[in-house]
């Protein structure tokens, strides 16, 4: 169950943020994703910034001191704490995202990374069991 598995200290903001400070709360909390909320309600997602996120912005010299919700992805891909493990590694696949975001009855709950899952043998047996295949620990594809 991703529920089991996903980080639920999660780094936070408001879309309203400057994209210079998600740019160091990501450096200071060694985080590759940002989830912003609504400031009225905190377990609301309303986007995410990533990594990937900032270093465009950068690249192409976004201001800044602009609101992190003009870089942010607005159609944030969710799955629910509930959901098997295999689902997320499916959904990094299809997205070719390295993060997503797990809700609980609708609300935010936590953050599940691609590294999660390939640092846990537990999970990478839970994907192996989803799919009916073999897995060995020190296995390479």
């Amino acid at each position: 169950m991703i529920g089991d598995y996903a980080k639920t200290d999660v780094v936070k903001a408001f879309p309203t943020t400057p994209i210079r400070e998600v740019a160091k709360l990501m450096a200071e909390r060694r985080v590759g994703l940002v989830v912003l909320v609504d400031p009225k309600q905190q377990d609301r997602v309303v986007g995410v910034v990533s990594e990937r996120d900032v270093v465009k912005a950068v690249a192409f010299d976004a201001d800044l001191n602009s609101p992190v919700d003009t870089i942010a992805t607005k159609n944030v891909v969710t799955l629910d704490y509930g959901e098997n493990v295999a689902k997320a590694a499916e959904v990094f696949k299809k997205y070719g995202i390295r993060h997503v975001v797990v809700t609980k009855d609708g609300r935010l709950y936590g953050v599940l990374s691609i590294r999660d899952i390939i640092r846990e043998e537990a999970i990478l047996r839970e994907v192996a069991e989803y799919y009916e295949w073999t897995f060995e620990p020190g296995m390479s594809a």
